[in-house]
């Protein structure tokens, strides 16, 4: 009986942490797409050869816009959105969700906070 338990316990804890990796690799992945969606956003540059610029708040805008046009887990809500322009050309997104695991467990909070950022650099090809 001692085994059984003990290999239910660790039953138990491999699902509560795989749920949570998977969900932390969705909002990962809302967090590439974003960014994407965003360094799509840019203003064109001023000057004789073409170019682009991003600014935060235009970074953060189209972000924001990309995360309430999609659906993402009822479990992870609510999303916050952080997103800058380092440099100009790129643009960086930062997601930051409460998380729900789907099992109630000893072993894990009843809310945890899950967060993911992503990088993508803006270009214009001619």
């Amino acid at each position: 009986m001692g085994f059984t338990t003990i290999a239910l316990a660790l039953i138990l804890l491999a699902a509560v942490i795989t749920d949570i990796w998977l969900a932390h690799r969705k909002l990962f992945a809302l967090a590439d797409s974003a960014a994407l969606a965003a360094a799509e956003s840019f203003d064109p540059a001023a000057g004789e050869a073409p170019g682009i610029v991003l600014t935060d708040e235009g970074v953060t805008a189209a972000a924001r816009a990309y995360i309430e046009a999609v659906e993402g887990s009822s479990r992870l809500r609510p999303i916050r959105v952080t997103g800058a322009s380092p440099d100009g050309l790129s643009a960086e997104v930062t997601l930051t969700a409460d998380y729900s695991p789907a099992l109630l467990s000893p072993f894990a909070e009843s809310v945890t906070t899950l967060e993911a950022s992503a990088l993508v650099r803006g270009a214009l090809r001619l």
